[in-house]
């Protein structure tokens, strides 16, 4: 198949009807590179995960790239407040035992350390909580283009943050790439359960999750 040139491909936001597309794109093309999915057994999200990640899109901050009708990009985002630190713990615990309680485990103690709206004084944040390119159209910018979206989107609702927590070493760098600081690191041999073992074993080259955030009002650079 030709790749498509950058104008051949429209970004706009997920309509309410259109989860089980971007579910199954997420499926094919996130979910099974996602160091925190990868890490954790067994390999495939529990029905949780999911739920969780198309919750967002009634928010109308969900976006996906098309080309000729098919989605070759997606992103994931919702928005989130000063009281996020408690509410991921007090999931992590609802779900404790499972894979998705896991997850939550680790991202609970991320949350609790970057605490970002009270951190940054703002009363609300557009957080990004998955991002997916085909691979055959990785290297065009694609994910740029969705996170520049999401934080026009978060201008848009009067958010003034916008944060991602990135599990992945390739997100982290296309992040940076967009003028994203990075204020929290997690490494995941640091990050233990109560018995003292590891609770996530990504696969190399993943090490941490980086959380990285910009303003959504200063302008956004490449």
């Amino acid at each position: 198949m030709a790749k498509p040139n950058a104008d051949d491909i429209v970004v706009r936001q997920v309509d309410v009807g259109e989860t089980e597309q971007l579910m199954t794109f997420l499926l094919a093309h996130y979910y099974p590179e996602e160091p925190l999915t990868a890490g954790t057994h067994p390999p495939e999200p529990e029905a949780a995960d999911k739920e969780f990640l198309l919750s967002n899109v009634p928010f109308g901050t969900c976006f996906v790239a098309l080309h000729e009708g098919r989605i070759v990009a997606a992103v994931v985002a919702g928005p989130k407040d000063s009281h996020e630190p408690e509410h991921m713990a007090e999931e992590a615990r609802k779900y404790a035992g499972g894979k998705w309680g896991s997850i939550l485990h680790l991202l609970s103690a991320v949350e609790t350390a970057t605490d970002v709206c009270r951190r940054f004084s703002v009363p609300s944040c557009l957080h990004v909580h998955a991002l997916g390119v085909d691979p055959q159209l990785r290297g065009r910018n694609l994910g740029g283009r969705l996170m520049e979206t999401v934080a026009q989107r978060g201008r848009d609702l009067g958010h003034q943050l916008v944060s991602v927590d990135c599990t992945s070493v390739y997100s982290a760098r296309l992040v940076q790439r967009l003028g994203y600081q990075l204020i929290n690191t997690l490494r995941y041999v640091d990050h233990l359960d109560d018995s003292g073992q590891q609770v996530i074993r990504p696969p190399p080259p993943h090490e941490c999750v980086q959380t990285l955030a910009p303003f959504v009002g200063k302008a956004v650079v490449n």
